[in-house]
């Protein structure tokens, strides 16, 4: 929904410096409209910019790379509501990620169940039930 945010911003931004600069001036209206789509190019640059700061995951591409090479596929997680039609979504390291199930995964995945994941399509991860135990050791003390 991030064109919506940016669509409306244009809107506002334009439909706003339009009415003011037509009521509150005398320029003419080629001019008007010249200065209401610089103020448009520039609030969508800015809203652009102020939404990649505060987006919660980065995809870096390294020089040459032409598909993002993420760790998740080998990553586990837990299934925040029952899929439905082989499709939910899963938390991973504390994301949220909307979820297919791989056609041989024939187990109902519910909530709270372990799902391992197997690749990714775009923003969909795809997953199977984790048959594997799944120790967490992260919090374990070492042994002295």
């Amino acid at each position: 929904m991030w064109w919506a945010t940016i669509l409306l911003s244009s809107v506002v931004t334009g439909g706003g410096s339009f009415a003011l600069l037509t009521l509150l001036t005398e320029l003419p209206i080629e001019t008007v409209v010249k200065v209401s789509v610089a103020l448009i190019v520039a609030g969508d640059i800015v809203l652009a910019l102020l939404m990649e700061a505060s987006s919660p995951t980065r995809i870096m591409l390294g020089p040459g790379d032409r598909r993002h090479r993420s760790e998740l596929p080998r990553e586990l997680g837990t299934v925040m509501s029952d899929f439905k039609h082989g499709r939910g979504s899963v938390s991973i390291r504390g994301e949220r990620w909307r979820a297919r199930q791989t056609a041989g995964c024939d187990q109902q995945l519910e909530a709270g169940a372990a799902v391992r994941v197997l690749d990714r399509a775009g923003l969909t991860l795809l997953v199977a039930a984790n048959r594997e135990p799944h120790h967490n050791t992260s919090h374990k003390k070492p042994v002295i």
